[in-house]
């Protein structure tokens, strides 16, 4: 069957994480949704995605969800077919990355693939050295002073993938590798995947899942996915970081397709208004276009509605609308519900209608008649006035205020 991703119907679930996927957990709140007879259909589900996939099989440890493992491995781009294997040790070869090439090959139990890998030409000297590393680990050469020549070996170097393949050939244990925390998490969870037990690959997930949502570890969408348990992590790498574009961008792909989250919204908001702020509105109306798309599930209409069309008026100072509502929030009743909005002065209102309501500073003149933007035009005394905006073509009236 061609490849179709991880789509099954109706059901999309390339968004999951490794985390969601392990544990058979679509993300929906109805209890019903958690009995036994709905993970038997996930189940079901995600043997028919592994076969649809044509994944390859999992010969590396006994297992009692195969087709999960095979599932979890694609979300971390690792259990490939021979071929693929072939050909990415390749690529990654002509780029330079020999160790990681040679890691690659490791982790798919091909010894001999990445010892060539380390060879050739162009080729450094620890690149040899753990070429020898790596047949005399084949050889089976185990003993303490072979442990101390490769520990010897690991000191100084600085390249994660060199350093796995050291902590592996020094005694055959991957409990070592998966403690080196210098390789990426993706490639850590993989090795987990191919290698640990079922019980132990359980609770080495749920581990890793908590310590990156508490450590705000970006790395860590491999186990959240996209889903409302990312989230969490994000909130924690904005408050470390204060890197919202990235939060929003990505989770602009599952929320509101999937999930909705009051922070989320508030996320988006906010980096909609400093790009106004910014002046980058041609930015931001791309952004609510792309947003808007990326809302439609897999059949459907989108769920987040279009940006309406409208022309608004701005401070020059803090680029907000004029008006103190324009999202229709409603008031709240606490001390802290006029946040961010300008409450006046202590010259009472005598300036209304001429400071902006948000940041309170004055509004600007006119470059040819130096009234103050919005001054009320008293010249004509009629039963009403007009407020006004002066600019330099010709007043435009905004409103009528009876005197």
């Amino acid at each position: 069957m061609a490849d179709k991703g991880m789509t099954w119907g109706p059901l999309d679930l390339s968004y999951l994480g490794v985390y969601k996927l392990w544990n058979q957990d679509l993300g929906l709140q109805d209890d019903s949704q958690r009995s036994n007879n709905a993970r038997a259909k996930f189940s079901n589900l995600i043997t028919k995605l592994a076969h649809q996939l044509d994944l390859p099989r999992l010969t590396t440890v006994d297992t009692g969800s195969p087709a999960h493992r095979q599932l979890c491995l694609y979300t971390c781009g690792l259990g490939l077919k021979p071929q693929q294997l072939d050909d990415t040790v390749k690529r990654l070869i002509l780029e330079g990355k020999q160790t990681k090439a040679a890691a690659l090959a490791i982790i798919h139990n091909q010894f001999k693939s990445a010892a060539s890998a380390l060879k050739g030409t162009n080729v450094l000297s620890i690149h040899r050295e753990l070429s020898l590393a790596i047949a005399g680990f084949v050889r089976g050469n185990k003993d303490e002073m072979w442990e101390e020549t490769v520990q010897g070996l690991a000191l100084g170097l600085k390249d994660p993938y060199a350093r796995a393949i050291l902590a592996l050939v020094r005694n055959g244990n991957w409990h070592d590798v998966l403690a080196e925390t210098s390789l990426p998490l993706r490639d850590r969870v993989g090795i987990a995947l191919m290698y640990l037990p079922d019980d132990e690959l359980s609770q080495y997930i749920n581990t890793t899942f908590v310590e990156v949502i508490n450590n705000g570890d970006i790395e860590g969408i491999v186990l959240t996915g996209l889903t409302n348990h990312s989230v969490p992590l994000f909130e924690t790498y904005i408050r470390k970081y204060s890197d919202l574009q990235t939060a929003v961008l990505a989770l602009s792909h599952t929320s509101p397709r999937y999930f909705t989250d009051p922070r989320v919204t508030l996320w988006r908001e906010t980096y909609r208004s400093y790009m106004n702020k910014w002046r980058m509105h041609v930015q931001r109306a791309q952004f609510d276009l792309q947003i808007t798309k990326l809302s439609k599930p897999l059949s459907g209409q989108p769920t987040l509605p279009p940006a309406p069309r409208q022309i608004t008026l701005r401070c020059n100072y803090c680029e907000q609308p004029f008006d103190r509502n324009v999202l229709n929030v409603p008031a709240l009743k606490d001390s802290n519900s006029n946040f961010g909005i300008y409450q006046g002065s202590i010259f009472g209102d005598a300036k209304a209608g001429t400071l902006c309501p948000k940041c309170g500073r004055h509004m600007p003149r006119c470059v040819v008649c130096l009234h103050w933007l919005a001054a009320e035009n008293v010249v004509n005394i009629s039963s009403k006035a007009s407020l006004v905006l002066y600019t330099n073509a010709a007043p435009i009236v905004i409103r009528e205020l009876p005197l």
